[in-house]
């Protein structure tokens, strides 16, 4: 077959030289020949290599015939101690022990970075790793539970005995490291063996171990009930068995030919016990037992500590909810541990501490934790006899935690009543017991603080913004601390009393905390005295022992604040809203009336120049009283001198409604309004100071000006010292304005006053002009700026006065009515009588809805219009009213709009006047229907070319003259067109040619 395959390749090579078939076998046989001889130079070195194993076989039976002759002669000496050891350290009775398989024998039998070897890093990693992260995240996250049932004890203390028994990597290695047993035939056995691999593969291996143990028992400790505790405990077992789990792959051939290979040949191999002699061969079972010892003593440990329950918090303060039970909020501050665990029978390993009220004298509530067959749940009582699972419990957790020793556990919980409603705003948290002076004890108002580092606000005043506390009797504007005979601040609830500064018939007023909210109350109600007012008694009811908040009569409490929480805690009453109280049936205590809430709170009467300073420019002193500005009075210079009288430039503005009023006349209430506020006026210095509001800012007033031309005639007799003009206004009993001028100042002098918005009545007087004194005034009134000339209003003609006189003014316009229609009729008509006059008078006099200018500007336009035309028709009876335009007979509307105007003389008698051009400014007109009157003097009004939504205009039979203008070719939407019997000259415009519709 060779030759035929040779012959087959040399012929098929096509760059193999052409030859003759002689040749080539020849050739051939050549090559054969030395094949032949290289196969012989292999069998003689074969043959040499077998002569040598044949001597080391025999070496290797010599060696085994003295080993077999020591181990007789052990035994013929009786070493029978030896034998029955070395069955217990597990050899297999022929005096060898095998090798430990596990992945980290891997590391020191196989080369460094062979497929072995990195199997075993990789376990090594993985298990680090995985006992590092556990471990890290039980110390970050985790903690030891405050207790635990005697069930999960006695299942907590096998898992540690298992985890010390079955799990024996740390003893392996201890044994492999102290005693080194077969050490030399390893290093014959494998090729990759080298003793620093073997003392770091053993170390990893014990390190492993240990680390695995530790991880085990702190997740034993942290748990607390028996699931987790089995669950946890058998990931762990399972993390720790990976190394032999690893190994036992490998003999399967899961990890590798050379991994498993090298398993198989661990698996094989064994090598001759040599312990050493007395207690040096007990050395590992002594480590290993010292380190079983310290996790115990470490569990006992912690087992005691939380036996005797030294984890929990020392202090804890709960804030009740009072919307469903206002009692509940008496209960409401600290709580102290009180441990009930005895060394009892079995059950008293389930007990739970208690937590009870550090002060007996504000109720006798408990925290207690019910165990019973169908609840199991921390419960609150308000009567400490009550067992933790009465059915009268006040309160309960909606959460059961049977396994929870920690009411703290609770705190997120949501807590029910007996009735199963919730309770709102439940708070409970710890108390370090450093502060718990400062959170439970007795606050100092003279300098110790709570929460924050600001000292507690002595004294208290109600904001006189507010309308404040009302009732049947004022109640003090000021409280301040109560203090008893030694001077010391009495205490309530962690919180200082307050007492009123005012005395009443129903005794004093006090200001008190009632464990959820601040309450206002009379000593007349509070206490069953028939005095008062009897100081001693009062102080003795804070400071008496007794829990007398639900012995109350009936209606004691006035008014409650709203719930105090740790947001708006500021240890007084500061900033808190208040509400009436409420009583309800059958309970003690009062609700809080969300539904009458009281216009008033309390604000700090102690300045401080940083957090509470003086208001309005006024200045703190170092002993936080005020030295107030512009006429400011209070504690903090809080009440504003506003509607008194006198104008206060300071407070003369629109947030303090212009100093309350008194800077205007018209808003001025007082019997001393404006007296003595002018000294200026008219361009001159007054002798002596008049009457008048020269601060008046208010942009509701009507400024009016008065200008005065004054010329003294020659010749005339002796001068005068002065002269006075004053406006007054009898019908809203006013002086705007009354000053002394002096006569020897003349030309032309002006000032401005301001009234009320449609002022009337109002009389301009001249006194102390005599005939002989020479002195001739003139006089204009503007209703309007002496700065604003192009909006200034003419109101009277101008009046020449050499006597003492008094003269009438008209009404004054209403100012947003002549701002509405300042487009649509001309100033200068007001004030002159004339028919735009009297229909703006009228509107600006009317008081109804209708002509109100918060209104739309085109209601006003279109009642001004119809209004006007009414004035110039001269009607036997007025059609006009103060009721809505548009039910008047002549009017029909579209809505709000007016579409029609309709007049018959026949009917209702002719009209003499005039048509006014103002039913222009009715542009939603559809229909005009005026006949049979007697308009005499009367043309059609051009402006009827504006009405371009007219469809007919009918006014015939009305004695109308003059043309037909020609804008009536604007009335696009003109169908009918009727202009018989009247006296029209001239011809038809052309323009009516242009309606098309």
């Amino acid at each position: 077959h060779l030759l035929s395959y040779l012959y087959y390749f040399v012929s098929r090579n096509s760059n193999f030289p052409a030859m003759s078939i002689e040749e080539r076998l020849e050739s051939l046989e050549k090559t054969l020949d030395n094949y032949h001889d290289e196969i012989a130079s292999v069998r003689s070195k074969n043959a040499e290599l077998e002569t040598k194993n044949t001597h080391l076989q025999d070496k290797y039976l010599e060696a085994d015939e003295k080993i077999s002759e020591l181990q007789n002669l052990i035994e013929m000496n009786g070493n029978d101690v030896t034998k029955k050891e070395d069955e217990v350290d597990g050899d297999e009775g022929d005096g060898s022990t095998p090798m430990t398989p596990n992945a980290y024998t891997f590391l020191y039998t196989s080369e460094l970075f062979s497929g072995p070897s990195i199997a075993g890093m990789v376990t090594c990693s993985i298990q680090y790793t995985v006992f590092s992260l556990f471990l890290l995240d039980l110390l970050n996250t985790e903690s030891v539970p405050p207790g635990v049932a005697a069930l999960v004890r006695v299942v907590q203390v096998i898992a540690i005995i298992i985890a010390f028994l079955v799990e024996t990597d740390t003893l392996t290695a201890l044994f492999a490291v102290i005693y080194r047993e077969g050490f030399d035939e390893m290093a014959n056995s494998f090729n990759g063996f080298a003793p620093w691999k073997y003392y770091v593969a053993n170390f990893l291996l014990g390190g492993q171990g240990l680390l695995g143990k530790v991880v085990a028992f702190y997740l034993i400790i942290f748990a607390d009930n028996v699931f987790d505790l089995l669950l946890n405990f058998t990931a762990i077992m399972f993390i720790s068995e990976l190394d032999e789990i690893v190994c036992f792959l490998a003999q399967d051939g899961y990890v590798g030919k050379k991994a498993e290979a090298l398993a198989k040949q661990i698996e094989e191999v064994k090598f001759p016990r040599r312990p050493p002699k007395g207690i040096l061969r007990h050395v590992h079972l002594i480590l290993y037992g010292l380190i079983i010892a310290g996790a115990f003593v470490a569990f006992g440990f912690v087992a005691f500590e939380q036996a005797s329950q030294e984890s929990l918090a020392e202090f804890v303060k709960v804030q009740f909810g009072d919307d469903v039970d206002p009692t509940l909020g008496l209960f409401s501050g600290c709580y102290e541990k009180n441990i009930t665990f005895t060394f009892g029978g079995w059950d008293s390993w389930d007990s739970r501490v208690q937590y009870v009220r550090t002060q007996p004298d504000r109720g006798d509530g408990k925290f207690d934790y019910c165990l019973d067959d169908g609840l199991q749940t921390w419960v609150f009582a308000t009567d400490q006899s009550k067992t933790s699972c009465d059915e009268n419990v006040a309160l309960r957790s909606a959460e059961e935690r049977s396994t929870s020793f920690d009411l703290l556990d609770a705190k997120g919980d949501q807590w029910l009543f007996e009735t199963g409603n919730a309770i709102s705003e439940f708070q409970l948290g710890e108390i370090d017991p450093s502060r718990f002076e400062i959170e439970c004890g007795t606050i100092s108002v003279k300098g110790d603080t709570t929460s924050s580092t600001e000292e507690l606000c002595p004294v208290m005043t109600v904001d006189v913004d507010a309308i404040g506390f009302s009732g049947s009797h004022d109640w003090s504007k000021t409280f301040v601390l109560l203090e008893n005979l030694n001077s010391e601040v009495v205490q309530f609830y962690q919180r200082p009393v307050f007492i009123g500064d005012s005395l009443g018939s129903e005794g004093y007023e006090l200001l008190f905390f009632a464990g959820r909210r601040w309450v206002l109350a009379t000593t007349k109600l509070l206490t069953e005295d028939d005095d008062p007012f009897n100081m001693e008694n009062v102080i003795s009811l804070f400071e008496s022992s007794g829990f007398w908040l639900l012995e109350l009569r009936t209606e004691a409490l006035s008014y409650l604040s709203e719930a105090v929480n740790q947001g708006n805690d500021r240890g007084t009453p500061l900033g808190l809203q208040w509400y009436n109280a409420r009583y309800a049936d059958g309970v003690a205590f009062p609700f809080a009336d969300i539904s009458r809430p009281v216009d008033g709170s309390f604000r700090c009467g102690k300045c401080n120049s940083r957090t509470n300073p003086c208001l309005y420019e006024g200045i703190c002193q170092d002993d936080g009283t005020c030295i107030c500005s512009h006429g400011t009075s209070g504690r903090l210079c809080e009440i504003k001198p506003l509607s008194d009288g006198v104008c206060n430039p300071f407070f003369n503005t629109a947030p303090d409604e212009y100093d309350g009023g008194d800077c205007c006349v018209a808003t001025c209430s007082k019997a001393n309004c404006g007296v003595g506020e002018m000294n200026f006026a008219f361009g001159q210095s007054l002798q002596r100071n008049g009457t008048g509001f020269p601060n008046c800012n208010d942009p509701s007033m009507v400024p009016l000006t008065i200008y005065l031309e004054t010329e003294i005639v020659e010749d005339a007799g002796s001068g005068f010292a002065s002269y006075t003009v004053e406006l007054h206004c009898e019908e809203a009993d006013t002086t705007p304005m009354r000053v002394a001028l002096d006569p020897s100042i003349v030309g032309t002098l002006n000032e401005t006053v301001y009234v009320d918005d449609k002022a009337g009545s109002c009389l301009l007087s001249f006194i102390g002009i005599q005939s002989w004194t020479g002195l001739n005034i003139s006089y204009q009134i503007m209703d309007g700026l002496d700065s604003s000339a192009d909006s200034m209003l003419l109101m009277n003609e101008e009046r020449n006065i050499t006597a003492d006189g008094i003269f009438a003014l008209p009404t004054v316009y209403s100012r947003c009515l002549k701002e509405t229609l300042a487009g649509v009729v001309d100033a200068h008509d007001l004030y002159t009588g004339s028919y735009q006059d009297k229909a703006f008078a009228r509107l600006s006099n009317e008081t109804t809805k209708f002509a109100n200018c918060s209104s739309n500007q085109e209601y006003l336009i279109e009642r001004y219009a119809l209004v006007a035309l009414s004035t110039t028709e001269e009607a036997p009876k007025s059609w006009i009213s103060s009721r809505d335009h548009c039910l008047w007979s002549r009017v029909t509307c579209d809505g709000s709009r007016v579409v029609e105007l309709a007049y018959d003389g026949n009917t209702n008698g002719a009209l003499k006047g005039s048509l006014a051009p103002e039913f222009a400014l009715l542009r939603h007109l559809e229909r005009i229907h005026i006949d049979r009157n007697e308009f005499s003097e009367s043309t059609i009004p051009t402006e009827v070319g504006t009405l371009s939504a007219l469809t007919m205009l009918r006014l015939s039979s009305n004695g109308l003259s003059g043309a037909i203008p020609s804008e009536v070719g604007n009335m696009i939407a003109l169908i009918y067109l009727s202009l018989r019997d009247n006296v029209l000259s001239g011809t038809v415009p052309t323009e009516v040619g242009k309606l098309t519709a």
